[in-house]
């Protein structure tokens, strides 16, 4: 009896291990955040010895999205974390020593629980300031749900909580959806022909914004001047040390005499409440 319980216990957690190795997807209501790598060998239309590589961040929308306009708030990733399984090197290892000044990145998480254009919500990079991107084209990127969805089966998804995978655009024939550029239907390279390029190269550091279906476009960042917009220096930066191999994201850290500036207005605009109440008394 005791050692069937054992039995279970351990069929129990290996089921639970599987549910969590797997890459929280568009469905799930809460997906998970993925950096994407790729290299495009000439035209990126043409498919010819095109790579690209996942990598699940294991931190989810809503967690990530909690800190979109914390004051210094950091998250750093390595791509050379055992879980990862050495995809990023053998994905630079089949771009080549020539190509990888030309590796572009993006990161980028979905949800899209239900039908309703609502429901439907978007993290991506950019290197823009503004992304306008109308509510309706929000649905077009479940299209790259499929693409989430196909690397959950390769690579070391299946046996590591955040794990890496890689392909190339020979692999379409067996695994179309595996592939994440402009061959055969733009998976992740321009929002489906229907926004602003997601990607730049490794040395470029990259905006990044939430998007939903209810109309917010809400830049992450920190809005030091007060103004109300996140502009310049306010934006929350994705950038790649290419001679670590690691990925971060950082918001800015407002300046002492900004701060104190800011203590200040806010202690002017208390004393002129507290007047005002007075009067009102």
């Amino acid at each position: 009896m005791k050692l069937k319980l054992i039995a279970l216990v351990a069929l129990l957690g290996a089921a639970a291990g599987s549910a969590q190795a797997a890459i929280a997807d568009a469905t799930s209501g809460n997906g998970e955040l993925v950096l994407n790598l790729r290299y495009y060998n000439g035209s990126p239309t043409t498919g010819n010895n095109d790579y690209s590589a996942l990598f699940d961040l294991g931190a989810v929308m809503s967690s990530f999205a909690d800190n979109r306009n914390t004051a210094g708030f950091t998250q750093s990733f390595s791509l050379t974390d055992p879980n990862y399984g050495g995809v990023y090197d053998s994905f630079l290892s089949a771009v080549g020593a020539a190509g990888a000044a030309a590796i572009e990145f993006s990161v980028i998480a979905l949800n899209n629980v239900g039908t309703a254009l609502g429901n439907a919500s978007y993290l991506t990079t950019s290197v823009l300031n503004t992304v306008n991107v109308t509510p309706g084209a929000l649905n077009a990127f479940q299209n790259l749900n499929p693409y989430i969805l196909a690397n959950n089966t390769r690579g070391t998804h299946a046996t590591e909580a955040n794990g890496a995978s890689w392909a190339s655009s020979a692999d379409i024939a067996s695994s179309p959806s595996a592939y994440y550029g402009a061959v055969p239907a733009a998976n992740g390279d321009n929002w489906v022909g229907q926004g602003p390029d997601s990607t730049a190269r490794l040395n470029v550091a990259q905006n990044f914004f939430y998007l939903a279906g209810d109309g917010t476009r809400a830049a992450f960042g920190v809005d030091i001047d007060g103004n109300g917009v996140i502009a310049g220096e306010e934006f929350g930066k994705w950038t790649f040390d290419v001679a670590t191999a690691t990925l971060t994201f950082a918001n800015p850290v407002p300046e002492p005499e900004t701060y104190a500036m800011l203590l200040a207005g806010l202690g002017l605009m208390a004393g002129v409440a507290r007047r005002r109440s007075r009067r009102q008394a």
